[in-house]
C-alpha cells in the first residue's frame, strides 16, 4: 500500500458513498471514513471498503470532523474526498513524487462539477481545490466551507496535480437546494461572528444567498467581501468578482456592473471574467465592446464555467448579430456553437426562414456491410436535419464505379467540404500517388468511426492521414489507439445511437406484446481457427474474469514470461490472437441463450451462424433468418425483452440497447463502465453478469412475471434514450467537434 490515507466524512450518503469509495479502492490507499450520525445504510456500505470506520458526534463544525479524520489516519499524507465525489483520473506516481519532494506543499486537484441535464450528467464548471497534504503541516479551519490552514506560519505553497475528481454536490432537487442553502447560511452567520474580518466568509455568504435565489442579498455580501484589500490572483477572489457581476445582472443592476471596468486590468486574466464583461457590455447596449470581450474569452484554453471560452461566447455573439440585423454572421456564430441546443434550435429556425446558401458540407462513405450502411444512413439523415449538405460515396464493385464516385466527389469538393465521415476504415486513407492522403491535401478532417475493436483494422490505422480522427465506441478502444497507433493524431470516444421507428406514436403495451425474449445478432465462431497455448490461456483468463478486456488479459499473460515486452511486439501479438475475442463472444452468446431456454424461456433469435451451434433443435430456441434493421425495429416493437450481449465492449454501449429502448422494450444486457454511468439497473435497463449466468433465467423470469414493473422500466428507458441516445444526438456531438 502507498503511505497515503484517503479521509472522508459522511452522513446519510447511502446513495453516493459507494461510487466514491469504489473509485478509491484500486489505488492501494488507506480509506478512513468518519460517520457523523447516519441513520441509513451509509455505515453498512462504507464497511465494505473502509480500513477504518469511526463515529464522530456532529457539532455543526465541518473542520472539527475533518480534523478528527486526519487524526484517525495511519499516514501523515492525506487525500481528502467527499461522498458526492469520486476519482476520475489520478497519477499515483506523481503523488508519491510530491510526498518526497514537496513535503510542506499542498496538492490541488481539478474538480469537475456535474449537474443533471436531460437525464444525464453534464459538466457545469471546473474548479481547483486543495486536497493532498501532510497533516503535520496543515489543519482545517472554519465551521463550514472549511479551508486548509498552515499549522505554523502563513506560507501556503500549492501545486496543481494531474488528478481529476468529479462532484455532484450541486445536483439537487429544489427542496434539497433550499434546505442546504438555509443550513449553510445559519452556519456562515455563526462563523462571521467569529471572523468578521474574513472576506472568504462574505464570499460564501453570497454563494449561500444565491443557493436560495436571494440575489439582492448575494450582491450585498459580495460587495462587502470585495471591500477588503484582496489579492486578485486568489481563485476565490476571482470567483467572487464573477459571482458578484452575475448577481448584479440578475437583479437588473447592469449599470452598476459597468464599474468593473475599474478593476478590468487586475481580473481580465481568465475566460470567466472576460465573458462576464461581455455580458455586462451587452446588457448596457455596448455591443461592439461586448463582442470584443466574448471573442477574447475564446482565446483562453481553460475556464471555470463550461462553455464560456467556446460555445457560450459564440452564442452571445450570434445573439448580438441578430439584434443588429447581421443575419449572415449570426448564422456563422451559431454554427460555431456545435451541439449547444439553443444555438442548434435557432440555427435551424434561421436556416428554414431564410434558406441561406453556404450550409456546411460533409462527405459520408457507404458500405456493402448492412450494419455500416445503416449507421451511415442514420448519420446522413441527422446531418441533413441540421442543415448540412451531404455527399454519399457509395460502395464500388468495380474500378469504373469507384472512378465515377471519385469524380462526383471532386465536383462536390469544388464548393468546399467541412468534414468526411468514414466507417470501419473504408475511405479513411484515400492515398494519392506519392503524395499522402487526399484529406490531407484538401485539409479536411476525416472522422473514422469504428464500430468494432481497432485491432481488426491495424493495417489502415497504421497509415492514418494527418487529418484523420479515429472515433471509437468504447473508451478502452481510445486508449488502445493512443497506445498502439501513434500515427493517429487524435482519437475520441462516441457511443453508438438508436432510432425510434415511429416517433411520437404510442408504444404497444408490454402486456400485449407477442415476443417474450428477442435476440438479433450473429454467432461468429471461427471454426477453422487453431488454438495454441497463448489462446487457451487468454480464453481461460477472460472466462475467469470477464470484466477485463482481451488485450489486458493477453498482456498480463505475456508479461509473466516477458516482463519487458515492447509495445510494438505486444501489438503484433494482440493482432495475431484477436479471434480469441470473436470466438469468446460467440461462446457467451450461445451460453446466454442456452441458460434461458433450459429454464423454459423461449428466445426468438434472428441472425447468422447459429446453425453451427448445438442449440439447434432444443425446445425454446426459435431461430429465424437475419432481418433488415427496419424489420428488426418492428420485431423489437413487439418484444417484451430485447436481449443484448456487449461483444466484449467493457466501457461503451451498443446500438441494440438504444434501439430496444426506443421501441419501448426492456433491454436486458451485460454491463459496461459507460453503461453504469448513464443507466440505472432496474430503473431504465436491466443488467446481468457474464460471471453469474446461472442468475440470468431468474432475472428474465422475474421480469416476464411482472408486466407492470417491465412497463415502468421500458417507459423510463424509452424516455432516457429519446432524450440522449439517438443517432441525431451523436451527429450533433460530431458537428460540435467541427
Amino acid at each position: 500500500m502507498h503511505p497515503i490515507s484517503v479521509c472522508i466524512i459522511a452522513k446519510n450518503e447511502e446513495a453516493r458513498i459507494e461510487k466514491c469509495l469504489s473509485s478509491v479502492r484500486p489505488y492501494g490507499f488507506e480509506i478512513v471514513v468518519v460517520d457523523t450520525g447516519s441513520t441509513d445504510r451509509t455505515r453498512e456500505i462504507a464497511s465494505k471498503y473502509a480500513d477504518k470506520l469511526l463515529d464522530f458526534a456532529w457539532c455543526d463544525d465541518f473542520s472539527a470532523a475533518r480534523n478528527f479524520s486526519l487524526q484517525a489516519a495511519s499516514n501523515n499524507w492525506i487525500f481528502m474526498l467527499d461522498c458526492d465525489e469520486w476519482i476520475e483520473r489520478i497519477d499515483v506516481e506523481e503523488l508519491n513524487y510530491f510526498r518526497k519532494h514537496h513535503a510542506e506543499s499542498v496538492g490541488a486537484v481539478s474538480r469537475e462539477n456535474l449537474v443533471t441535464e436531460d437525464g444525464r450528467y453534464v459538466l457545469n464548471n471546473t474548479d481547483y481545490t486543495e486536497r493532498f497534504f501532510n497533516r503535520k503541516h496543515y489543519r482545517y479551519a472554519g465551521i463550514i466551507h472549511e479551508q486548509l490552514r498552515p499549522v505554523r506560519g502563513s506560507d501556503f505553497p500549492c501545486l496543481l496535480l494531474h488528478t481529476t475528481i468529479r462532484h455532484t454536490g450541486y445536483d439537487m432537487t429544489e427542496e434539497e437546494r433550499m434546505a442546504k442553502g438555509r443550513r449553510n447560511l445559519t452556519l456562515l452567520h455563526r462563523q462571521l461572528e467569529q471572523e468578521p474580518e474574513n472576506p472568504y466568509v462574505y464570499y460564501q455568504l453570497g454563494k449561500g444567498c444565491e443557493i436560495i435565489e436571494d440575489y439582492e442579498a448575494a450582491c450585498e455580501w459580495y460587495g462587502k467581501g470585495l471591500y477588503f484589500d484582496l489579492d486578485p490572483s486568489l481563485a476565490y477572489v476571482q470567483a467572487m468578482v464573477v459571482s458578484y457581476g452575475n448577481a448584479l445582472l440578475r437583479t437588473g443592476h447592469a449599470e452598476t456592473a459597468l464599474g468593473f471596468e475599474q478593476i478590468y486590468d487586475a481580473f481580465a486574466t481568465n475566460a470567466d471574467f472576460t465573458y462576464l464583461m461581455g455580458r455586462v457590455y451587452e446588457a448596457n447596449g455596448l455591443y461592439a465592446k461586448a463582442i470584443e470581450q466574448f471573442h477574447k474569452a475564446t482565446t483562453y484554453d481553460t475556464c471555470r464555467f463550461n462553455g464560456v471560452n467556446s460555445f457560450l461566447a459564440f452564442y452571445q455573439i450570434a445573439r448580438i448579430c441578430e439584434k443588429v440585423g447581421d443575419t449572415d454572421n449570426a448564422l456563422a456564430y451559431y454554427r460555431e456553437c456545435g451541439a449547444y441546443p439553443p444555438a442548434a434550435a435557432r440555427l435551424a429556425e434561421l436556416a428554414q426562414a431564410a434558406r441561406t446558401p453556404g450550409a456546411r458540407r460533409i462527405v459520408l462513405f457507404g458500405s456493402d456491410l448492412y450494419i455500416l450502411q445503416y449507421i451511415m444512413e442514420q448519420y446522413a439523415d441527422a446531418f441533413r436535419h441540421m442543415g448540412f449538405e451531404t455527399f454519399i460515396f457509395p460502395p464500388a464493385a468495380t474500378q469504373e464505379e469507384f472512378t465515377a464516385h471519385a469524380e462526383a466527389l471532386f465536383r462536390f469538393h469544388e464548393r468546399g467540404i467541412d468534414a468526411v465521415l468514414t466507417f470501419n476504415n473504408r475511405g479513411f486513407y484515400m492515398p494519392l500517388a506519392g503524395e499522402g492522403s487526399l484529406w490531407d491535401r484538401w485539409g479536411v478532417p476525416c472522422f473514422n468511426v469504428l464500430v468494432d475493436h481497432p485491432m481488426y483494422y491495424f493495417d489502415t490505422l497504421d497509415q492514418a492521414p494527418e487529418q484523420g480522427i479515429v472515433v471509437c465506441a468504447d473508451r478502452n478502444h481510445v486508449t488502445y489507439v493512443e497506445r498502439f497507433h501513434p500515427s493517429v493524431r487524435r482519437s475520441l470516444f462516441l457511443a453508438t445511437g438508436g432510432e425510434e421507428q415511429s416517433p411520437g406514436q404510442a408504444k404497444k403495451p408490454i402486456a400485449e406484446r407477442n415476443i417474450d425474449v428477442l435476440f438479433i445478432g450473429s454467432c461468429k465462431y471461427h471454426t477453422d481457427y487453431i488454438y495454441d497455448a497463448v489462446d487457451e490461456a487468454v480464453m481461460d483468463a477472460l472466462i475467469s474474469l470477464p470484466g477485463q478486456t482481451y488485450e489486458a488479459a493477453l498482456e498480463a499473460y505475456l508479461r509473466q514470461t516477458e516482463p519487458d515486452i515492447a509495445d510494438a511486439a505486444l501489438k503484433l501479438m494482440i493482432e495475431k490472437h484477436r479471434f480469441v475475442e470473436t470466438n469468446l463472444c460467440a461462446m457467451y452468446r450461445t451460453e446466454i441463450i442456452r441458460a434461458l431456454i433450459q429454464a423454459g424461456i423461449r428466445v426468438s433469435v434472428y441472425g447468422e451462424g447459429w446453425e453451427q451451434t448445438d442449440l439447434i433443435g432444443l425446445p425454446g430456441f426459435d431461430l429465424h433468418a437475419p432481418v433488415s434493421f427496419s424489420d428488426g425495429l418492428t420485431l423489437m416493437s413487439d418484444s417484451r425483452i430485447v436481449l443484448n450481449q456487449m461483444a466484449w465492449f467493457k466501457d461503451g454501449g451498443s446500438e441494440r440497447i438504444f434501439n430496444a429502448m426506443l421501441q419501448g422494450a426492456v433491454c436486458l444486457t451485460d454491463d459496461s463502465v459507460w453503461l453504469r454511468e448513464h443507466f440505472t439497473d432496474g430503473e431504465n435497463i436491466v443488467f446481468y453478469a457474464l460471471s453469474a449466468l446461472e442468475q440470468l433465467p431468474r432475472t428474465a423470469a422475474a421480469l416476464l412475471n411482472d408486466p407492470g414493473r417491465m412497463q415502468q422500466i421500458a417507459d423510463n428507458g424509452c424516455r432516457l434514450a429519446a432524450q440522449n441516445h439517438t443517432w441525431a444526438h451523436r451527429a450533433a456531438e460530431l458537428a460540435r467537434l467541427l
